[in-house]
């Protein structure tokens, strides 16, 4: 879905929508198959790639980064970025980690301060984007060094444990198992999905988020507020960093100001990966979907074939740069069928015109 077919819905004929829907579902199939091949692949040359010990590994570290990555979606379609979800995420979980062992919070009410920190972030990433007006690159970028260095001066430089917290049934909420040991982070992460591919998919909401990317005067002319949309869906954006950081607090326990290092790298390679246009505008969840799986699985099969640290980022930023520039090759494809089709019909017009103003009894000479 895009805002271009959003509009295609309302105004273009039905040739040209059916051919907007065949090259959204094009793009889908193409990631898809990609996915399957990337586990197919690794299933036979990765060792114990297929064990149940490691495909849970997988869920749990991936479900993460779906959670954050799914609002991460929605800012890319409203045409917005946020490079402060790393340092969110630590700071997050360095906020738990003091609630539990300084305040003598029991671990719900830490949970719940956590989450409720990065909404509060990511209020204040709001009102600095969408009030002030400063563009979303240089007022998150101010946030990833922020809160990175709040995280590492509250918590010292080092790890903050709390292994003797009460309220373990939130431990058990965020690091349980279901249906014979799939982890219940996968389940959060499923939720978060879910829940994030309804609204994009179904609502008025998810509607103006595509109108807001795609065009953002034409979305102003028909009523949308679209400093609103993008105020909201920073909010939501450092909630989930929160979330993240609450389920990692009840699974190990600690708080680390290290935590989420790199993590804003790898929630926009999901999300570039998953073919969410960087244009703004387009995108899915589904799609989204795929870019984490294909980075959960590219991460884990390479570590179990003995591939170093170094060269999975090479890969990973390798396969960047090729949906980048499939993408770009695409909508460059498309800016010059659509430049033909106005030429051919201006073309057409002209004919018509020529021949209307024509005396009917005047020949051709």
């Amino acid at each position: 879905m895009s805002a271009e077919a959003i509009e295609a819905g309302r105004t273009a004929p039905p040739g040209r929508l059916r051919r907007l829907q065949s090259l959204r579902a094009g793009r889908v199939l193409a990631l898809t198959a990609v996915a399957v091949g990337l586990f197919l692949y690794f299933a036979i040359s990765a060792p114990h790639f297929l064990s149940s010990a490691n495909l849970f590994d997988i869920a749990r570290v991936s479900a993460f980064l779906l959670i954050v990555a799914v609002p991460m979606t929605y800012l890319f379609i409203a045409l917005q970025l946020d490079l402060s979800v790393g340092s969110v995420y630590g700071f997050c979980a360095v906020l738990m980690g003091v609630a539990v062992s300084s305040w003598g919070a029991s671990l719900w009410v830490a949970a719940i301060v956590a989450v409720a920190a990065g909404a509060a972030v990511g209020i204040v990433n709001g009102v600095v984007t969408q009030v002030i007006g400063v563009p979303a690159f240089i007022a998150t970028l101010a946030g990833f060094s922020l809160f990175r260095g709040l995280a590492n001066g509250i918590a010292g430089g080092n790890p903050v444990t709390y292994v003797d917290a009460r309220g373990h049934g939130f431990s058990s909420l965020a690091n349980g198992t279901f249906l014979g040991g799939v982890p219940s982070q996968a389940a959060w992460g499923l939720a978060i999905f879910v829940i994030g591919w309804f609204v994009l998919r179904f609502t008025r909401f998810g509607s103006h988020v595509y109108a807001t990317g795609g065009n953002e005067a034409a979305a102003a002319a028909t009523g949308i507020n679209s400093r609103r949309v993008k105020f909201v869906l920073f909010v939501m954006s450092g909630a989930s960093c929160g979330l993240v950081a609450a389920l990692q607090g009840g699974w190990l326990l600690q708080g680390d100001p290290s935590t989420g290092t790199g993590f804003e790298l790898q929630v926009i390679a999901a999300v570039i990966i998953g073919g969410v246009a960087i244009t703004g505008g387009a995108g899915s969840v589904y799609g989204t979907l795929l870019g984490v799986a294909i980075i959960g699985m590219l991460s884990n099969g390479l570590v179990l074939m003995g591939v170093q640290a170094n060269w999975q980022q090479f890969y990973v930023g390798l396969l960047i740069g090729i949906v980048a520039s499939a993408e770009v090759g695409i909508n460059r494809r498309n800016d010059v069928r659509r430049m033909i089709r106005r030429m051919w019909r201006a073309r057409g017009t002209a004919v018509s015109t020529g021949r209307a103003d024509r005396p009917s009894g005047q020949k051709r000479s």
